[in-house]
């Protein structure tokens, strides 16, 4: 069985908010409770949805009461009240998560952030199968990415930024703003900038980037934290490589990870495993293969990745 789109939204918004905890509280010894409390309205009807709990203080508020309502009502628990305020101190560090996150839940929609990208919105079969890749195609989509103007102006601020003011990945300064800066754009769920500048000076990456070492990556986004735990910041990873030689390195992003699952099931043009394309050197493969399957050799993997990032948020939008 397929997954809701809300079940798939949850998933990561779950796996981003336990690195939350992880950074953010390490003082909590029992983390797993407070990450299954704050959930506690995705798992039972208390008479108030999950979203619209964690709208504004109005929303936190009726939630308590119906937490308390519902512990006395249909839990028949001995102390409903203080109930309710245990599970609310775990909700409102999820809403706090999602504040600095995201900007907050909004009320006209349930639309969070893009980078919750997982979410598979599946294609109505009444409409078209996704097009096959082919040079129309991708002129058209490079066409539609040089009019979406604060893209184009994003990221060529972040290739003055990477190449021109910071090149160099030795002094813990420049590293830190350019870390500060993707995070920013791109909203990477780092919430350690610093602790991930650090990690990047000491791996020492200057000869590394100049040799287009693709193992690299995976080396950048395996982070440990000050409190020991190892967090996978994949995407940020790839992201920070790719300013540095973007024909070198392409982007891995969910959009892009949904549009190559669904023409490796529709076309056969690799035979790989899912978990494949989190491991950087097999995810470049990856898109050469495709590159070379529909015969866009004439196109550079930065080329490829912006095609595919767009298509990929056409067909399968966030939809919450």
């Amino acid at each position: 069985m397929i997954p809701s789109n809300d079940e798939l939204l949850i998933d990561d918004l779950r796996e981003g908010f336990r690195q939350y905890l992880e950074v953010e509280y390490p003082h909590i010894k029992n983390k797993s409770v407070t990450l299954s409390d704050a959930f506690y309205l995705q798992r039972h009807n208390i008479g108030i949805s999950f979203w619209e709990a964690l709208r504004n203080e109005g929303t936190m508020e009726q939630c308590r009461e119906k937490l308390e309502e519902y512990f006395k009502d249909v839990r028949k628990m001995k102390s409903p009240r203080s109930n309710s305020f245990t599970y609310m101190s775990s909700i409102k560090i999820l809403k706090e998560y999602i504040d600095k996150t995201f900007g907050g839940v909004h009320r006209e929609s349930n639309d969070i952030s893009d980078e919750y990208e997982n979410i598979i919105s599946p294609i109505d079969e009444e409409d078209d199968l996704i097009p096959k890749p082919c040079i129309d195609e991708i002129e058209k989509y490079l066409r539609k990415w040089d009019n979406l103007e604060n893209y184009t102006l994003q990221e060529n601020a972040l290739e003055k930024l990477f190449n021109r003011t910071y090149p160099q990945n030795t002094e813990i300064e420049d590293v830190l703003i350019k870390v500060s800066s993707l995070n920013d754009f791109y909203s990477t769920n780092i919430f350690s900038p610093f602790t991930v500048a650090k990690h990047i000076v000491a791996l020492n990456i200057d000869s590394r980037l100049a040799n287009s070492d693709v193992t690299l990556v995976n080396d950048i986004a395996r982070v440990k934290m000050d409190n020991g735990n190892v967090i996978n910041f994949y995407s940020f990873a790839t992201k920070y490589c790719s300013h540095h030689k973007p024909y070198d390195y392409p982007i891995y992003d969910s959009y892009v990870d949904k549009i190559l699952r669904y023409y490796r099931d529709e076309d056969s043009f690799y035979n790989f495993k899912t978990a494949e394309l989190k491991e950087f050197p097999l995810f470049k493969d990856i898109l050469i293969a495709f590159r070379s399957f529909y015969g866009l050799e004439d196109y550079t993997l930065k080329d490829i990745d912006r095609y595919l990032w767009q298509l990929g948020k056409e067909k399968f939008p966030n939809k919450y």
